[in-house]
């Protein structure tokens, strides 16, 4: 079952005060989510203006059958796309895993899947410069898929310390819960 969530996470981020059902569910034993990400040419800026668009479902299976159908919804989403043009360039875009974090050490807890357009970080880099509620703060391990690299920030908008996972942490170290944004670069790629 998917559960789009976006205005209910904006609405946390701008006012920590507000927790909608659908934020608190998020951190919800197990539940596995989905965020997209914009490729951006390897060696230019990553934005910090992404929006931030997400989808969560009850497996794993169903979030993975979600993104290799397109991120149908999400992807129109993330790429500002109306009328049926727009729908029809979206469709004929790929998404792809690119990396996944989960809340507790060793691949536990509740699971977020990154993913973005194209074949993965094949001279792309994917920014997502912040996380959900349930999420900022709150990743203990992570992986990177499809040719990325991950590097974890401590602050939102990438900055503060980093750790470079490559391409899997089974924790985080001195950043364990406490990342707070990350880049997806190109294989053999630090932050």
């Amino acid at each position: 079952m998917k559960v789009v969530i976006g205005v209910a996470v904006l609405a946390a981020l701008l006012n920590p005060q507000v927790m909608p059902a659908d934020v608190a569910a998020q951190t919800a034993p197990d539940q596995v989510c989905t965020i997209g990400g914009i490729a951006v040419p390897e060696g230019a800026e990553v934005p910090d203006d992404i929006p931030l668009v997400m989808s969560c479902f009850d497996s794993f299976d169903e979030a993975q059958s979600f993104i290799e159908a397109g991120a149908p919804g999400d992807l129109e989403q993330l790429i500002g796309v109306d009328g049926a043009a727009g729908r029809s360039a979206a469709a004929a875009a790929a998404t792809v895993t690119i990396g996944r974090v989960w809340t507790g050490g060793s691949r536990s807890g509740s699971e977020l899947i990154h993913w973005g357009t194209g074949s993965g970080c094949y001279g792309v880099t994917f920014g997502f410069p912040s996380l959900p509620a349930g999420w900022n703060d709150n990743i203990r391990s992570a992986e990177g898929y499809s040719n990325c690299w991950a590097t974890h920030y401590e602050n939102a908008s990438y900055g503060g310390s980093r750790l470079n996972c490559i391409p899997y942490c089974s924790n985080l170290g001195f950043l364990d819960g406490q990342s707070s944004s990350i880049v997806y670069r190109p294989v053999g790629t630090y932050g």
